[in-house]
């Protein structure tokens, strides 16, 4: 029975793959009957690719790369080259997915030339946060995989010769040359402005000052980018960057959503925020020997590891302790509240500053 099947299935494939190679061999017959005409082809190419400034516009992408902008002939010009040039078979289609990536496939074959070509491409279905896209999203990546794959494979076919003077057109057909450059850049600003997109991240982008120093060059740019986004070759965020202070506000404000915390001010390691201090407790000192009859005031600050000693903020004072041994810095002794100041060579409790000793017009204690 298993063999049966088996050669039921084999016998299927051969006969699929005859009905295949007698397809393409009656495409290719037809293509030699009918063959195409060169000029002819660069004619309507031209002729459709600036039948209108709209038209024009989604002939062109480009992306940002390394710092520069780089643009190139777009999807859409490619399926006008396709339908002009002629005797050519294409097609495109998702090969397969994994967590992190959607791979498609697209081909094109010159049946008058006998070339064929496949391209494959791979897009990206996680966010900047390695979040996966939902099914939605992730349908919208698989077009446009399959729309980038077409046009690569159709650009490999189609010589770029015939290409590059229709993509220059264009060009200068979706920027106007013919109309108001105030008026032009004004129109794009605002169209892009509807994707979300703040002015001045456009301008950002051009790396102007203001929309008065817009120039021809830099409209042409944005109208690029605006459809590379339109194929989804790019999103918003890579095409128009957020800027370091949009960003830290924008991460600050999905922190607050996902906790429920009221408090909006979160420490990126930039912009250290300043603890709330506490007011140190006051103690009763003890009595200084040698009928000495001031007392010493000490401030137990809860702290986890240290507490503050006196002198540390003044490097200039001197200390005397009851032995006659001078320094500069007290040595903190215990922990917690417990802490207290020590000399640092004999460990006596009873220190004074030099100061304290000179105001109040006592010898202190004396030196060895």
């Amino acid at each position: 029975m298993t063999q049966e099947i088996q050669t039921e299935s084999n016998e299927m494939v051969v006969a699929n793959r005859a009905m295949v190679i007698a397809e393409i061999e009656s495409q290719i017959a037809t293509a030699k009957r009918y063959p195409r005409d060169i000029k002819v082809f660069k004619e309507k190419t031209m002729s459709m690719a600036n039948l209108d400034q709209e038209t024009a516009e989604g002939c062109y992408y480009a992306l940002p790369r390394g710092g520069k902008t780089i643009d190139g002939p777009s999807v859409r010009l490619a399926e006008i080259a396709l339908a002009c040039y002629g005797n050519c078979v294409a097609e495109a289609d998702v090969l397969t997915e994994d967590d992190r990536f959607i791979y498609a496939m697209g081909q094109c074959r010159d049946l008058e030339n006998n070339v064929a070509v496949r391209v494959k491409v791979r897009r990206r279905i996680t966010d900047k946060n390695g979040k996966r896209y939902n099914d939605d999203m992730i349908a919208v990546t698989a077009n446009a995989a399959c729309s980038i794959a077409l046009r690569n494979a159709v650009f490999k076919v189609i010589p770029g010769a015939f290409i590059k003077p229709v993509f220059h057109r264009v060009k200068q057909t979706a920027v106007g040359k013919a109309t108001s450059l105030a008026n032009r850049r004004a129109e794009v600003i605002t169209r892009l402005t509807k994707f979300g997109i703040a002015e001045d991240r456009i301008l950002a982008v051009i790396d102007r000052k203001s929309i008065d120093e817009v120039t021809f060059d830099d409209v042409a740019k944005l109208i690029g980018l605006g459809t590379a986004i339109k194929d989804g070759e790019i999103t918003v965020e890579e095409a128009f960057p957020l800027s370091y202070e949009e960003s830290q506000k924008e991460t600050q404000e999905k922190i607050h959503n996902e906790t429920g915390s009221k408090d909006t001010n979160v420490n990126f390691g930039n912009n250290p925020q300043k603890p709330a201090e506490e007011k140190p407790k006051q103690t009763r000192g003890r009595k200084k020997n040698k009928g000495d009859e001031k007392t010493e005031q000490k401030q137990d600050v809860k702290q986890e590891n240290t507490a503050p000693v006196p002198g540390a903020d003044s490097e200039e004072k001197l200390y005397r302790c009851q032995c006659g041994h001078e320094f500069d810095k007290p040595k903190p002794s215990g922990s917690g509240a417990r802490q207290v100041a020590v000399c640092p060579k004999c460990f006596s409790k009873n220190i004074q500053s030099t100061e304290d000793l000179e105001a109040q017009n006592k010898p202190g204690f004396m030196k060895d």
